[in-house]
């Protein structure tokens, strides 16, 4: 890694969490040379391995995704994290949540692996969660039927073509969103499932320690961060399931059910 890469990576912001100032002294470089040299690496990280890692999935991909689950035609689990940041100056209560804290969201969608297939991250936290993913992009997609899904299929045992969903909880819209259901069993598969998003915004935080406390920074920063975190959880995440699937020679052993 050059000096660059470790400011950002593994030994500074990303991984530690560290104020700007804190990392200067330990690289020797003042608070400006720390905050360009953050925006600089993770903009070129996003631009780079996003493609690579974070693409817009195809009719075949999503097939494949909705293949590793326990839970028929699920093409991923959406849900929003919340981002605490330090209170933009002269924004009054745009970025306030529900919890009494100033933040912006992550809403992501997640598949089985715990690995993300779509992030929209910037929206202020006094939005909810359904708004959000109204206006983000994988909503407005959904929304037009541009999003390049397989058609309905037939499940085992069943008589009828049933399309392909997303899981969410009742905060979401349900076209296309599957929530519970008076069905005891299928209520214990949903939950499951969507235990898996909340999985995998508790690894790319407890690998990110910079998520553990407020953001400092200002909020276009923040987003880049972000981005790039998720970037690199996802690349993270292909290659412990390569590594964990030749151990174990199996797929369904190291997925939620």
């Amino acid at each position: 890694l050059n000096i660059n890469e470790c400011v950002f990576l593994r030994f500074g912001y990303l991984a530690s969490g560290y104020s700007y100032k804190s990392i200067g002294y330990s690289y020797r470089m003042g608070d400006r040379t720390v905050d360009k040299t953050v925006n600089e690496v993770s903009i070129a990280i996003w631009r780079n391995m996003q493609q690579l890692y974070l693409p817009q999935p195809t009719r075949e991909m999503w097939i494949s995704i909705a293949s590793r689950w326990h839970f028929p035609h699920c093409l991923g689990v959406i849900d929003g994290k919340h981002i605490v940041i330090k209170k933009p100056n002269k924004s009054g209560s745009s970025f306030f949540n529900y919890k009494h804290d100033f933040s912006i969201v992550l809403m992501a969608a997640v598949e089985a692996h715990y690995t993300f297939n779509f992030v929209d991250v910037g929206s202020m936290g006094r939005f909810s969660d359904g708004s959000i993913f109204l206006s983000s992009q994988l909503g407005r997609k959904l929304d037009k039927g541009t999003l390049g899904l397989p058609p309905p299929a037939d499940l085992p045992s069943f008589e009828h073509a049933l399309p392909y969903v997303f899981v969410g909880d009742e905060a979401f819209p349900r076209r296309r969103i599957m929530g519970s259901y008076e069905n005891k069993l299928f209520n214990y598969r949903l939950s499951r499932a969507r235990q898996t998003v909340e999985c995998a915004f508790g690894i790319l935080a407890s690998r990110c320690r910079v998520f553990q406390r407020p953001f400092e920074i200002k909020v276009t920063s923040v987003v880049d961060v972000v981005k790039a975190a998720c970037v690199l959880h996802n690349y993270l995440r292909r290659n412990a399931v390569i590594s964990c699937d030749n151990e174990q020679n199996g797929l369904d052993e190291t997925l939620p059910t």
